[in-house]
């Protein structure tokens, strides 16, 4: 995977810093979840302008 390799270093990287391994997966997971759901709401939106733009044509 892409990301496997980048991700397990910055996992690496935080707990060099000082962070515990389970609090760095957890804000990974956290930062992932956001993400999703500004994924998912950005679709949506999309799908509602798309949906206004036929009706106003």
């Amino acid at each position: 995977m892409a990301v496997e390799i980048p991700l397990q270093e910055l996992i690496e990287d935080a707990v060099k810093a000082g962070w515990e391994e389970t609090e760095v997966i957890t804000a990974v997971i956290e930062v992932a979840d956001s993400l999703m759901l500004a994924a998912g709401s950005n679709a949506e939106l999309e799908a509602l302008l798309h949906a206004l733009k036929r009706k106003l044509e």
